[in-house]
């Protein structure tokens, strides 16, 4: 097999795989793709020449992947702060913009969110007009909330803003602060996280109402689970003891 042949094989397999990946967006699957197409080519005669060939063309691979994920990432997090910054205010959305890019870069405390992870949670509280002065706090507990719960960002995203607007109504000076005294209130319960944010989205009308307060809110939750109630019972008895009677009356 001869230089050009080579040459002339590998550049289709390496077109090829960065279509792939474009399609399908994985990078594990296109890179098997990729080495096994190369691996064929040259089975026949693996010689000094093509060995060189296949690492200028891997690692030419390696490269053309990396840039396509960068832009994909770069507009994919251009998009999602546009919205936000339009949302907060349309008529000033550059300054805006440039002011939500500048929050979504910065580091995190325990850096495990990546920039759309932040870019995400920007979104959210830009679509329920929270004030950006909140944002890097609000990221900060949102990150904290999902690397303790193990779970998806959005139901940590739910959870942080009705905790928030539970603080925000009671009028307290640093709302971050009493937002995570509230999250490690939840901790002490022996249900599942997810069972707590259940509940919490569909009963916090008790705590927005000020029917009860938060540490009575929780005492009752966990009176309710050790005697041995589901999450749906404990929604239910929570919304008749409390709801009901207020609509009642």
């Amino acid at each position: 097999m001869g230089w050009s042949v080579s040459y002339i094989l590998g550049l289709v397999i390496l077109i090829t795989s960065i279509g792939i990946y474009i399609s399908t967006k994985s990078f594990s699957e296109t890179t098997l793709s990729f080495v096994l197409g190369l691996l064929t080519v040259y089975s026949i005669d693996w010689n000094k020449a093509n060995i060189k060939l296949f690492i200028i063309l891997y690692l030419a691979y390696i490269m053309l992947i990396f840039c396509i994920s960068s832009i994909r990432l770069s507009a994919k997090q251009e998009s999602i702060l546009i919205q936000a910054a339009c949302k907060l205010n349309i008529n000033d959305s550059d300054e805006v913009y440039k002011r939500l890019k500048k929050i979504s870069e910065k580091l995190t405390k325990y850096n495990q969110l990546s920039i759309i992870d932040k870019c995400e949670i920007i979104r959210y509280l830009s679509f329920r007009q929270i004030s950006t002065v909140e944002y890097e706090e609000a990221i900060n507990l949102i990150e904290l909330f999902v690397g303790v719960c193990q779970t998806e960002l959005i139901p940590c995203c739910e959870i942080y803003y009705g905790f928030y607007t539970y603080c925000y109504n009671l009028d307290y000076r640093d709302v971050s602060q009493e937002i995570e005294k509230m999250f490690d209130k939840v901790t002490s319960l022996n249900i599942s996280y997810a069972s707590f944010f259940e509940i919490f989205s569909q009963t916090k009308r008790i705590l927005v109402e000020k029917i009860m307060t938060y540490d009575n809110y929780i005492i009752e939750i966990k009176s309710l689970a050790i005697s041995g109630y589901s999450e749906s019972d404990i929604i239910d008895i929570l919304r008749k003891k409390y709801l009901q009677l207020v609509n009642n009356g």
